[in-house]
């Protein structure tokens, strides 16, 4: 009798040579499928964090047009005081009387309103179409995007929302004015505009813009909530990845503070902070001024002092209004005999710097600094990252180094 018991006992040999089959297969197995999971979950993150990148641009984009309601409210207040009071226009306000030029006037001739950069990311991208692969969330994104093209192009285009006085109707009016400095007769201008039918126009439809804008907001909100809840990204997360992604360097501490820091940029302001270690700090601009009628600049300098302390990444800065001071320096200007009349009468007109000062403590009285910027500091500790801005929309960052050896506070 054959005896199958015995067929099965497994050799040295063979026990290796199975043994080395079994470790090998499990080790392909292993190999190819913990490489399938970590290219599953590559894939997962890629797609959250380009869903992340897209639903700030919503948020971002809302805010604007929050902003842009807001500020059309007020410009469309002055200009209705103004017209309440069209007999006494020459005594009004002087921010008053700019605010209601602000309404239908293009300064700048800039009517790129959004950062395209991200959609040009999101509709050029092959990266982003193999992330994406929720096409709800694609087509929300393209319906945005579209909405947003859409009013860019009414109030750059549309009678309803364009700015009556052009950005060449504008300098045509500073070439031709008759003051020394070019400046304008506010008073004199809003006089007859306020009496053309286009302008007319052009007010009478300030309710129905801010009307365009809060609703565009709000649509464009709902799109970013709608998205977040299909990605299942949540308020908070969205704001740690942004956060992580738009800053960079090492949170600051109040002991990395301590000491001068400078802003020096050619042809433009000149910013330099002292942190003093008793919670107290000392602020300096320094404005350069040029003009037509004179070779060179006037500097102009503010000053004043404040408490400061830092949580977080966060510096809070209150300003003492009392401390403020302004300086004229005219002797870098240089200019014409026959100039002398006007460039004398320009300084008096701006550059008192009695009147500046009291001027510069009343507005800080009733307007304080009371600032709020995020910083970072660089590994050398010589480099700061400051976010600075008067809204979320309009941050602005800044970078301040250390000064060394130096005192620009004496």
């Amino acid at each position: 009798m054959i005896n199958f018991k015995a067929n099965k006992i497994l050799t040295p040999w063979r026990k290796g040579f199975l043994t080395s089959i079994l470790g090998t297969t499990i080790s392909i197995l292993l190999t190819f499928g913990t490489s399938a999971l970590i290219d599953s979950k590559v894939k997962a993150d890629a797609q959250r964090q380009t869903a992340m990148i897209v639903i700030h641009d919503i948020d971002e984009s809302a805010e604007k047009m929050e902003h842009i309601a807001e500020f059309e409210e007020e410009k469309n207040k002055a200009v209705q005081y103004i017209l309440a009071h069209i007999e006494q226009i020459g005594s009004l306000p002087k921010d008053t009387l700019g605010l209601a030029m602000d309404m239908f006037t293009d300064y700048d001739g800039n009517r790129n309103l959004f950062d395209d950069s991200k959609e040009n990311i999101f509709k050029s991208s092959k990266d982003i179409w193999s992330n994406l692969d929720n096409m709800t969330f694609i087509d929300n994104m393209e319906q945005f995007y579209m909405q947003r093209r859409y009013i860019e192009n009414q109030i750059a285009t549309n009678p309803i929302f364009k700015d009556p006085i052009t950005h060449d109707e504008y300098w045509q009016m500073v070439l031709g004015s008759k003051q020394s400095d070019h400046s304008l007769d506010y008073a004199a201008i809003l006089k007859a505009k306020l009496k053309d039918p286009k302008i007319i126009f052009y007010i009478d439809y300030s309710p129905y813009r801010v009307r365009v804008y809060r609703r565009l907001a709000q649509l464009w909100r709902d799109t970013s909530d709608r998205n977040k809840f299909i990605m299942n990204i949540d308020d908070e997360e969205l704001e740690a990845y942004i956060k992580s992604n738009l800053r960079s360097g090492n949170p600051v501490s109040r002991r990395d503070l301590i000491g001068q820091w400078g802003r020096k940029a050619r042809g433009s302001e000149d910013y330099y902070y002292e942190f003093l270690g008793n919670g107290t700090y000392n602020f300096k601009q320094i404005a350069r001024y040029a003009n037509p009628f004179y070779n060179g600049n006037i500097l102009w300098t503010v000053k004043y002092s404040g408490q400061w302390h830092v949580e977080g990444d966060t510096l809070f800065m209150v300003c003492n209004p009392k401390t403020a001071e302004a300086q004229v320096d005219r002797s870098g200007i240089t200019y014409r005999q026959d100039m002398s009349d006007s460039v004398e009468n320009y300084i008096r007109r701006y550059f008192t710097e009695h009147n500046t000062t009291e001027d510069l403590r009343k507005h800080l009285e009733k307007s304080p600094r009371n600032d709020t910027f995020c910083v970072t500091i660089n590994k050398a500790h010589d480099k700061l990252e400051v976010d600075v801005g008067g809204s979320e929309d309009e941050i602005t960052t800044r970078y301040f180094k250390r000064i060394k050896d130096s005192d620009v506070f004496e």
